[in-house]
């Protein structure tokens, strides 16, 4: 397809503020369903798993494909709650645009801010949809004030809600300079278009001179019209909106309530009015891998005879096989191509390609520039590889993700299940790169790390409605880290004991923070015995060096500095030397360690007669108020505490304000532990 007739367009928000809602009108509206599809009736189709039915929240992002007025929308539907906040990140990561859907009500919450810090740092375009208008107690400005203050770019209205006996009646477009209604009670279809009411023209005619205003200080011609004829004409209005989101210069503003089928059309239109083709967003640049080794850049082009450069931003497993979703930057992707993957430095063959509706799949021969795709029969590309050809290697920027904070065992009931057990636990780790998942060889079970508490309980139930796995779980526990404070270098030895001879083994080491979260390993002229090291260094990964619960390490450096046996000419095992190895580690980090430990930013909402009671238990647990709010009806607060300080904070906040208060965590990384706390955690005794 033309890629100037295509849209990539996400939508994303805080938990429970319409986004699927949003999503399964525009499959409705643009014939892809014939039937609309409820969150609250169990059936929507983008939200397609049991467990995202049964719990009524977004789970995994969805992607699907829509026509509208000859083009086509690519639509990604993510979720709102922060344990999967890396569903949203990789779709952002791939997407030339989103909408912002906020609640009328709520305003922006503290996942909406998540989400635009993302965009923000991807730069992606932005729409904003203020959904909700039919609630009690939905307030369009003082929404649209909350959003002002959150946005790195200016949120102006190019709609607002007209309000009739106190019920929102019909939407007034600013750029049209006309009213949008739906007759209530029918499915939204029959959109119907008014002049403006007179007793609204004063307050439309002053929010377009505001919104005309704003679009006018994008160019000097537009300024210049704006001062002769103190307006601008609605080509010039359309022309200057879609410089302005294209270039993430101004996020407009909409209005509707999706549930009530009001204000969806007008989305779309907007849509493709204002939102970026894949020729219009902002390049993509990827590194050549050349001979003699080095690197250049190349700047892929949305041409379907440009060499192929595509995206593997998310892997997924049905009843086939794995499956990869690619968005292809350049070039173009056949069925049964082989593909080069640049960080294996090995090809793979596409054993099918598809166009994706949610959970239904048609198959299709080519894939070009800007097109979502999936790929099967990919058995060892992963999450943010490249695919491209192997004649002209190209690597895409790679994706990151937050680390996990929480973490959990899980041991089968049935031991002749352990190994099913750890290939679907595996499985699953591949799908989400915020999920680890290690067997523990001395305890014999499985820790599996993740974002949240409902992370790993969807983890468990997974495990037992797809794969009749049955596993006893243990407490959730805070996953810390170990981390060497200061540089040191230490030499250990041991003595290995033969029938006939002993052999004594010394290996000195040098060990040092480092900035990357991953462990990196030096291993000079010790090829020979790299599995022993390896095996050591997988130890350090999982259970870190000190303490009985066994804190992974990182952010480290080890550097093997030497490695000697008496006699010389001894015959050493690979395992010896992941012996002395670990040996070593242990007393570098009793020489300068310290544990880290996940924070949170938890934001929370109570009414006013609550609040020294939340901010004293607060307190208690170790939170520190970075910014407070006090509106007409709720007070907002932002703290940051640890994370082991707020488990099951959900039964005491509920509590403390007799079920009317609300909260969101949001990670915000590892912090070092004060040394008295540390020490108490090491011996066990927290």
């Amino acid at each position: 397809m033309n890629p100037d007739k295509l849209r990539n367009v996400g939508i994303i928000a805080h938990i429970d503020a319409g986004k699927t809602t949003v999503t399964e009108r525009i499959l409705f509206y643009t014939g892809v369903e014939h039937r609309m599809g409820e969150v609250h009736d169990g059936n929507a189709v983008m939200d397609w798993m049991e467990e995202e039915r049964e719990r009524g929240i977004t789970i995994t992002a969805a992607a699907t494909r829509c026509p509208w007025r000859d083009h086509s929308i690519q639509i990604i539907d993510t979720p709102g709650h922060v344990d999967f906040t890396a569903e949203v990140q990789r779709s952002l990561r791939v997407l030339d645009g989103a909408v912002v859907v906020l609640c009328a009500v709520a305003g922006v919450q503290a996942q909406t801010e998540a989400v635009l810090r993302q965009a923000t740092r991807l730069k992606v375009p932005l729409l904003v949809f203020v959904n909700k208008m039919d609630r009690m107690g939905a307030d369009y400005q003082a929404a649209l004030s909350s959003l002002q203050g959150k946005l790195d770019l200016p949120a102006v209205p190019v709609q607002l809600p007209l309000i009739v006996a106190g019920e929102f009646d019909a939407v007034l477009d600013l750029v049209h300079m006309c009213v949008y209604r739906w007759p209530k009670g029918g499915d939204g279809a029959d959109m119907q278009i008014a002049d403006i009411p007179t007793e609204h023209e004063a307050i439309a005619r002053a929010a377009r001179e505001e919104l005309c205003g704003a679009v006018a200080e994008l160019s000097e011609e537009l300024t210049d019209a704006f001062l002769e004829e103190g307006d601008l004409s609605e080509a010039q209005l359309q022309a200057g909106l879609r410089i302005a989101v294209c270039e993430r210069r101004l996020a407009p503003v909409l209005v509707g309530a999706a549930l009530r089928n009001q204000g969806v059309q007008p989305l779309l239109d907007a849509i493709l009015d204002w939102m970026p083709s894949p020729h219009e967003r902002a390049p993509q640049c990827a590194h050549v891998k050349i001979d003699p080794p080095g690197e250049a850049s190349w700047v892929c082009r949305p041409e379907p005879d440009a060499p192929l450069a595509a995206l593997v931003f998310k892997i997924h497993h049905d009843r086939f096989g794995a499956q990869a979703f690619v968005r292809i930057y350049s070039g173009q992707l056949h069925d049964g191509d082989v593909v080069w993957i640049p960080r294996l430095g090995k090809r793979e063959r596409i054993a099918g390609l598809f166009q994706v509706h949610a959970e239904h799949h048609e198959r299709i021969k080519v894939a070009g520039p800007g097109d979502i795709a999936l790929i099967g029969g990919l058995k060892l590309a992963g999450t943010g590889d490249t695919l491209c050809s192997q004649d002209q290697p190209l690597e895409l920027e790679k994706m990151k993700f937050p680390e996990p904070v929480i973490r959990q065992a899980f041991e089968p009931l049935d031991p002749a299940e352990r190994d099913q057990l750890g290939q679907v636990l595996a499985m699953m780790a591949r799908e989400d790169p915020t999920l680890t998942a290690v067997e523990d060889e001395e305890s014999g079970v499985f820790l599996v790390s993740g974002m949240g508490e409902l992370h790993l309980e969807v983890i468990a139930h997974r495990l037992e409605r797809e794969f009749g796995l049955t596993a006893r779980a243990g407490s959730p526990l805070v996953a810390y880290r170990e981390r060497i404070t200061t540089a040191t270098e230490v030499e250990a030895s041991i003595e290995l004991h033969g029938d006939k001879t002993s052999v004594q083994l010394t290996m000195s080491i040098r060990v040092s923070p480092q900035e990357n979260s991953v462990n990196q390993l030096h291993l000079p002229e010790l090829d020979a015995f790299s599995g022993g090291v390896s095996d050591a260094m997988r130890r350090l990964d999982l259970r870190g060096v000190m303490g009985e619960y066994g804190h992974p390490v990182s952010n480290t450096q080890v550097e093997i500095l030497s490695l000697t046996a008496r006699p010389a000419d001894a015959h050493i095992r690979p395992e010896a030397v992941g012996g002395v190895l670990s040996h070593a580690l242990s007393k570098a980090f009793e020489e300068g360690m310290t544990l880290l430990e996940p924070v949170v930013e938890v934001v929370i909402e109570v009414p006013e007669e609550f609040l020294s009671g939340v901010l004293g238990d607060l307190q208690s647990r170790g939170g520190e108020v970075v910014d407070l709010q006090v509106g007409q009806s709720l007070c907002r607060l932002k703290v940051t505490a640890p994370l082991a300080n707020l488990f099951s904070y959900s039964t005491r906040l509920r509590s403390l304000t007799q079920g009317r208060g609300s909260f969101t965590m949001i990670p915000q990384g590892y912090a070092a532990i004060p040394e008295a706390r540390a020490k108490e955690l090491l011996r066990g005794l927290y």
